[in-house]
């Protein structure tokens, strides 16, 4: 096998041309790392903001089962009626009552 310029120049066109192809590869993995480091970051920040709902959740479920405690029944809700509108008649619809002085 003999060396000829031609194939040496064929050599030469066929090493930049790979070179070439090999900068763009490498371009396009850079650029595809950095969408991958831009999606990880993505990923995280949205883990956080749910890890944070979830929590504010749960806070929430048990205020409201705290408040749900606090609401009156239906009986005591009657009781408070009925006590309004006791205290809110005139003395002398009931006479047995006496305030004493």
């Amino acid at each position: 096998m003999t060396i000829t310029a031609d194939s040496l120049t064929q050599a030469r066109e066929a090493l930049i041309a790979f070179s070439r192809q090999k900068f763009a590869l490498l371009t396009q993995i850079h650029d595809q790392s950095r969408k991958i480091y831009d999606l990880e970051r993505e990923v995280q920040k949205q883990a956080t903001a749910a890890a944070r709902a979830q929590d504010a959740l749960a806070s929430a479920r048990i205020e409201i089962e705290a408040l749900r405690s606090m609401v009156p029944d239906e009986d005591a809700q009657r009781a408070f009626e009925s006590l309004t509108q006791f205290l809110s008649a005139p003395a002398q619809s009931q006479p047995e009552l006496r305030v004493a002085a």
